[in-house]
């Protein structure tokens, strides 16, 4: 996403636009949530060059990251400075609106899906083998997929979500949308992780009162944790102990205020399932300002 303010003067159009149909039946998850308050362990200022900062991932001891337009390439940070260490161009790709990232033992998956304006219906996500990107040789493939479509009043509506947000759970990548209707929620599709061209497949419904931008799935800990922020910009995460249904939000939940402000929230990562990093794009409106920052925060068990 590139600016708040942007996205800002296309709420009223997108509570309008083309959402005429929900994939059904509804399945709404009401969890027993907890509420708690952290503040950051660490904030720093990164590299100027990652001023966009959307997708984020744990790996090699390392923070890997991209902007969400310009070149196609990942970044690699250190955690405790923030500073670049190496970079990783992705040749015959191009960043239209790399919005998140994720990962499994042999690949990441970057996100172009991002959908502010509800105008794009063939979207992708980009698969490359992590071997070969060491090597600077990246071997690279494409999940192609288009959002559902559903029939009311015996009329076909296509549903053109906006989405900032994936995560690998398991064998599938579970997509989590960004809506500013209905009190701003949060539905999660899936997909498959082959390469191929697929229809995501509606999952759950949660009513979040913020705008989702990240995801990270710990497997260790069966623990999904999504980030985003609310109308004001002040950040949030969502902590969710996963319990064995198929309903991804039906576990122990906990919803966490960071003490920031102003700051436009848009990936999460962890190594341990304990201590996560959360990453926030330059952030310009007439007279404020935040630099893109990064921030560690442990999680209490």
């Amino acid at each position: 996403m590139k600016y708040f303010c942007v996205v800002l003067f296309m709420v009223f159009s997108m509570v309008a636009f083309a959402q005429h149909a929900e994939p059904a039946p509804e399945n709404v998850s009401k969890p027993k949530i907890k509420r708690t308050v952290i503040r950051p362990n660490r904030s720093v200022v990164i590299d100027p060059a990652i001023n966009e900062g959307s997708g984020l991932c744990a790996w090699n001891g390392l923070l890997w990251t991209h902007n969400d337009s310009g070149f196609a390439k990942l970044f690699t940070i250190d955690t405790v400075g923030g500073k670049i260490t190496a970079e990783y161009p992705l040749p015959m790709t191009i960043n239209n609106d790399w919005e998140d990232m994720s990962q499994d033992s042999t690949y990441f998956y970057i996100g172009d899906f991002g959908n502010n304006a509800g105008t794009r219906e063939k979207l992708h996500i980009i698969r490359v083998n992590k071997a070969s990107l060491l090597a600077q040789q990246p071997v690279i493939d494409t999940i192609a997929f288009q959002w559902p479509e559903t029939i009311t009043s015996g009329q076909r509506a296509k549903i053109n979500f906006d989405c900032e947000a994936m995560a690998v759970i398991k064998d599938s990548i579970y997509l989590f949308t960004k809506e500013w209707k209905h009190g701003r929620r949060t539905r999660a599709f899936s997909l498959p992780t082959q390469p191929g061209s697929y229809t995501a497949k509606y999952k759950a419904t949660l009513k979040t009162r913020m705008l989702i931008t990240g995801a990270s799935y710990h497997a260790a800990g069966n623990k999904l944790v999504l980030c985003g922020y609310n109308l004001l910009l002040r950040p949030f995460l969502m902590e969710f102990i996963m319990d064995d249904t198929q309903d991804l939000f039906a576990g122990k939940m906990t919803r966490i205020k960071v003490k920031k402000r102003f700051r436009q929230t848009e990936g999460v990562t962890t190594f341990d399932g304990h201590n996560y990093y959360i990453i926030n794009e330059d952030f310009r409106f007439l007279f404020l300002h935040t630099q893109q920052e990064l921030h560690s925060i442990r999680l209490k068990p």
